[in-house]
């Protein structure tokens, strides 16, 4: 496996599994933020890769904009929860 899928991954669970600590309640939450995580750090991955961006990279992967998108799509989807 590429080495910064890897993290990549890695750091996407921690972010959903923090916010499922801060958040969630009963297990299907938890695989539920963990989804959201990894697709919103893959997105942000994406955008930045499109952009041009690279504020602090480890390798090939852009962890500012992944973390910030991950965070971003995690509360989105926290506030639409709260709001149904």
């Amino acid at each position: 496996m590429i080495p910064s899928l890897v993290l990549a991954l890695v750091l996407a669970s921690l972010y959903g599994l923090v916010f499922y600590l801060l958040f969630g309640h009963g297990w299907l939450r938890l695989v539920f933020y963990w989804l959201v995580s990894v697709a919103g750090f893959f997105l942000g991955q994406w955008i930045a890769r499109a952009v041009g961006l690279a504020l602090f990279n480890i390798g090939d992967l852009n962890v500012v904009e992944g973390t910030l998108v991950s965070w971003l799509s995690l509360s989105a989807v926290h506030a639409w929860r709260r709001v149904r």
